[in-house]
């Protein structure tokens, strides 16, 4: 089995014994989690409220593509992807314009008409907090179903 490696924007450094979670999944195997690396939802994500705790998960296999991961229900994961790589001039909104402190993502969806993503829901992660949330951009600018093109090298 190929190795998956945890990532999470960069913490500082707490100077407590860290706590490690076991998570085993279909999708990465077992996995070990520092809780420093999860994420609190105190309003959970659309859909999914009850659903609080949640990793980012790197696998090199779907680069750039990460992972949100269910810390309750680790059998259920997001693809999620930074939307500076799908639109460069992305804004979430000005309450969320520190790049030190929110990280924003947006939610893969593979249909039939091909890969979307989800520019107008973004899930907004606070590195200083460890807290997330998923929130509705109000304006017009951005889609549910932002098309995603895949560029193949020749």
């Amino acid at each position: 089995m190929e190795s998956t490696t945890l990532t999470a924007t960069p913490m500082p450094v707490q100077t407590s014994a860290m706590s490690i979670r076991k998570l085993t999944t279909e999708q990465f195997g077992e996995i070990l989690i520092e809780e420093r690396f999860i994420f609190t939802f105190p309003n959970g994500l659309f859909g999914f409220e009850d659903l609080r705790e949640f990793v980012i998960v790197r696998d090199e296999r779907t680069e750039p593509v990460r992972w949100l991961l269910s810390v309750e229900h680790p059998e259920l994961s997001f693809p999620v992807l930074s939307p500076y790589l799908l639109q460069r001039d992305y804004s979430a909104g000005k309450e969320y314009s520190d790049c030190q402190r929110y990280t924003p993502l947006v939610i893969l969806t593979l249909g039939s008409g091909g890969a979307t993503a989800n520019m107008k829901a973004p899930i907004l992660l606070d590195v200083q907090t460890q807290r997330g949330e998923q929130i509705i951009i109000p304006s017009d600018k951005y889609s549910t179903s932002y098309p995603l093109s895949v560029q193949q090298s020749r």
